[in-house]
């Protein structure tokens, strides 16, 4: 069968209809819900100039992929925000997204304590591995050495 048969029978489905849209009303509840959890964090940083619709944009930033790529350049004056916002209660996806922009080598001196100690805190193993990932890459050697336990929740081991 084509692609494009089976699209014509999806199309005239409804049980398959009504399932997405189901499935859509439910993308655009989340997509609010997310969208409303970072607001704030959106708003302190756009008064610093960027202009961004989600912290994912930094994540994405310089992707190849560029229907991803929102934002380009540094964001380096983004990140004191970004480590206090690892202070506040966010959706488990935002937070990922906080994570993320901050993992960053030239994040270290802003961000690895407050990397540090979210990582000992974290119960979610999700989030724990994000936060050893980031932790990989912000801290130095010497930092390294002193915090090994990142290693064993990276490499997939010690996990909550």
């Amino acid at each position: 069968m084509k692609a494009s048969d089976l699209m014509k029978k999806l199309e005239a489905d409804p049980e398959y209809q009504a399932m997405r849209k189901l499935k859509d009303k439910e993308l655009e509840e989340k997509a609010a819900i997310l969208a409303e959890d970072e607001r704030g964090l959106i708003e302190e940083l756009s008064a610093l100039g960027y202009e961004i619709e989600s912290v994912w944009d930094f994540v994405n930033a310089d992707n190849r992929y560029e229907f991803l790529s929102k934002f380009s350049g540094s964001y380096s004056r983004a990140y004191s925000i970004l480590v206090n916002h690892l202070a506040v209660e966010h959706h488990p996806r935002i937070r990922e997204g906080i994570i993320r922009a901050l993992t960053e080598k030239d994040a270290n001196e802003v961000a690895s304590e407050a990397l540090l100690t979210a990582f000992y805190q974290e119960q979610d193993a999700n989030l724990k591995w994000v936060l050893a990932n980031a932790l990989r890459t912000v801290l130095t050697r010497s930092q390294k050495a002193k915090h090994p336990e990142y290693k064993a929740v990276f490499n997939g081991k010690g996990q909550p």
